[in-house]
């Protein structure tokens, strides 16, 4: 499986200012003073293996939406924020047509499905589009956003054959020669978790969803949803201090929350998603700093003889990799 995340960004879609552009370029500038860069391929070669990914990179702006390359003909989405349009125009671009979008919605809020009128796919009437979730209002939310004043133009534009299916939680879907598992989620209006299982191979996707105390409890749901799982799409737009602090019941978890039942589930990586959008590139680069480091530091945990009891320490070896994820990336299972 390739997991291909087209929208890491929560609440809103941002851009970067022409400021924090040029910032970059002095400092890609500064960075390069003394080097041997005669060639592209030696500029090339310095962006891509010597400067800071904040530096000669971003890590995008736009919102929830990941595609998942299973193998079938079909496409299976999750979620339609705005990530949704530039999947779209690689799709038109590269003309492919006649095909079957499988779009599964964590939840119904706007930042994951804002780019649904805007997927170009949608307009072409050979294909057909089936929308998935838990929610029984999904249908009412896409067409409502297509409606004036919101939107110039109605859901009935779209010339693709269109359906909606509702699943609950605990329920298994087979699609795109993948079993999808639902998983009900702590967020405010409820979202749901999916858990894509091929063969050997497991990707969890988990956004919006805060892990209250009950978390750190030995029985936990969610340990055995997201089990075992290869990689593990985990809402982390906030820091610890601000899951418990200001930010706490607002429906989103933390970086140190997701090692946590990563490394208790033996999760093998950890892919950490919807940034809060007043995060810069700069900022993000250091909140993975942070979270390597608090991972490597807790790699000697500790077993309970009883619960809350501390005994004998162990050695954690999960997870095995921590990143931050961007828009652009594609990480193969």
């Amino acid at each position: 499986m390739k997991v291909h995340f087209k929208g890491t960004r929560g609440s809103i879609p941002i851009a970067p200012s022409s400021q924090i552009i040029s910032e970059k370029v002095v400092e890609c500038l500064l960075a390069a003073r003394g080097k041997d860069l005669r060639s592209e391929g030696q500029i090339r070669s310095f962006v891509e293996k010597e400067l800071p990914f904040h530096i000669g990179h971003t890590y995008g702006g736009n919102t929830s939406c990941v595609h998942i390359e299973t193998g079938s003909d079909d496409y299976l989405i999750f979620d339609g924020g705005s990530g949704l349009y530039p999947l779209g125009q690689e799709i038109i671009g590269n003309q492919i047509s006649g095909k079957t979008f499988h779009i599964f919605f964590s939840h119904l809020h706007y930042d994951h499905i804002q780019g649904i009128p805007f997927f170009g796919p949608a307009y072409d009437p050979d294909n057909q589009i089936i929308f998935h979730g838990s929610h029984k209002t999904i249908e009412k939310a896409l067409k409502d956003q297509m409606h004036a004043p919101f939107f110039p133009v109605t859901f009935d534009t779209f010339k693709a054959k269109i359906s909606f299916e509702t699943h609950a939680p605990g329920d298994v879907v087979s699609v795109c020669d993948s079993k999808i598992s639902i998983h009900e989620q702590n967020h405010p209006g409820i979202s749901y978790g999916y858990r894509i299982d091929q063969g050997e191979k497991s990707v969890v996707y988990s956004t919006d969803a805060e892990h209250p105390c009950q978390a750190h409890g030995k029985s936990y749901p969610f340990l055995d949803f997201i089990q075992g799982a290869n990689l593990l799409i985990f809402d982390a737009p906030y820091t610890h201090d601000q899951s418990i602090g200001a930010r706490e019941n607002w429906g989103h978890s933390s970086n140190i929350m997701g090692v946590e039942l990563a490394a208790r589930a033996k999760v093998s990586n950890l892919a950490l998603f919807h940034h809060d959008p007043a995060t810069s590139d700069s900022e993000l680069d250091d909140f993975l700093c942070h979270t390597k480091k608090f991972l490597n530091r807790s790699k000697m945990a500790v077993k309970e003889t009883q619960p809350g009891i501390p005994g004998s320490p162990s050695q954690r070896s999960h997870p095995h990799n921590v990143i931050v994820a961007y828009d652009g990336l594609i990480f193969e299972v």
